[in-house]
């Protein structure tokens, strides 16, 4: 059987880090705001449970179909229909994939029509249900979130990295704890948005390199929308801006099928912006947090490693894998896809269980015991050299950045 010595590939990723010119970006996706725990400490003896500060993806869904439910037994069935559309469809059941399914259906129905046994107006009243849910399931109480965050010690390693090229980061995520994480640590980032009273977002600030800022600038790229940008009727145009959340959740983006123009523009604008960055020569793209279910993201992706060979993806996943897996196999045929799991990653496209060549030592320890557990895989002997592999949680990736940072500060 197929081995990889996860120190190997944790030194490997270091290095590509630490490198200054070196073209890389990230892809956060849902797990990386899940990551977040609020469970009570544990008594002692007991292991600590896992709640998380804002739903994954799946939780998230059923909470949006309890709500729309509670809207009467049409709205029920209706979104039966939509569960049925997915399956039909071979897409993922989640409340982003039905998102889309009823915006769909808001720009298909005609008057006096019914889809999904609902008239246009009871579309838009579900589609509305679904929007304000999410808003409110991703906007926690400020009582609720940690004084410190996976999200600060990123942004620390960010404001501290020495770099010649700009970090961008991409999300799926409609929360705000990535910006307020860079916002603790005073580093200045760009979304896309200017202006001081109401920004808003500007479309040519993202495709003209030129309007961009500086290196030193983290650039912060909200694919799906974000509880806090509005639209407003400005010299008689619908725009996009920044402003305080919105219970609404009327920017909430989870489709390329946008019924009006100012919904599309965004949506659209970053995902041009992600193929520009991955489609550069020798780019590096790492996923953290993000399970490929968006399949226009995964297009751009896919394409890039198909027609760019020196571009490479890094997916760190959080669960177990095996080799009936989707993006597994997609790994194995594609040499610049990396998938790094919880029990084996797909290298080279080469798949194999995790085993150290030699076992964590002093030198090694100080990140090692950070990215890997020894002795954690239940399946296997009680050996020092298996264990699993912990990069794919968002909470160890980012202690794993600030042994980078450490490693600086002891060479000054």
């Amino acid at each position: 059987m197929n081995t990889h010595d996860p120190q190997k590939i944790t030194e490997e990723l270091r290095d590509q880090l630490a490198l200054p010119d070196s073209p890389f970006c990230f892809l956060f996706g849902a797990g990386t705001s899940s990551s977040i725990n609020i469970a009570p400490l544990p008594a002692p003896g007991e292991k600590r449970g896992h709640i998380p500060l804002i739903p994954s993806i799946a939780p998230l869904t059923q909470q949006c179909k309890v709500a729309a439910s509670s809207l009467g037994d049409n709205f029920k069935k209706a979104w039966e229909l939509l569960e049925e559309q997915c399956e039909q469809s071979k897409k993922a059941n989640n409340i982003e994939n039905i998102l889309s399914l009823v915006q769909s259906k808001i720009e298909a129905i005609g008057s006096g029509e019914t889809l999904l046994n609902l008239e246009k107006k009871e579309i838009e009243k579900l589609e509305s249900n679904i929007r304000k849910t999410i808003a409110k399931s991703v906007t926690p109480k400020e009582k609720e979130i940690p004084l410190l965050t996976p999200h600060h010690l990123f942004a620390s390693w960010m404001k501290r990295a020495n770099r010649n090229q700009p970090i961008e980061i991409f999300t799926t995520n409609y929360d705000l704890l990535i910006e307020r994480a860079l916002e603790h640590e005073q580093l200045p980032f760009f979304d896309g948005f200017v202006g001081s009273h109401e920004p808003f977002f500007h479309v040519d600030c993202i495709e003209d390199e030129k309007f961009l800022p500086p290196k030193d600038w983290a650039r912060l790229w909200k694919i799906h929308g974000s509880v806090n940008w509005q639209i407003k009727t400005i010299n008689g145009r619908n725009t996009i801006i920044r402003k305080d959340v919105t219970e609404s959740g009327e920017m909430i983006l989870p489709s390329h099928r946008k019924y009006d123009e100012s919904r599309k523009q965004p949506y659209t604008a970053l995902l041009d912006r992600l193929s520009k960055i991955i489609n550069n020569e020798h780019s590096l793209l790492i996923t953290c947090g993000y399970s490929f279910g968006d399949q226009h993201i995964n297009s751009i992706i896919f394409s890039a490693l198909e027609n760019r060979p020196t571009s490479n993806v890094i997916s760190l996943q959080y669960g177990t894998l095996n080799e009936d897996d989707s993006l597994v196999k997609s790994a194995i045929k594609k040499d610049n896809l990396t998938v790094l799991g919880l029990n084996a990653g797909v290298i080279h496209s080469t798949w194999g269980k995790w085993k150290l060549l030699r076992p964590i030592d002093e030198r090694t320890k100080s990140f090692m015991d950070i990215v890997f557990d020894s002795n954690a895989d239940p399946e296997s002997t009680n050996d020092a050299l298996n264990g699993l592999l912990r990069l794919g949680d968002f909470n160890w990736f980012c202690e794993f950045l600030l042994t980078m940072e450490r490693r600086v500060g002891d060479k000054k």
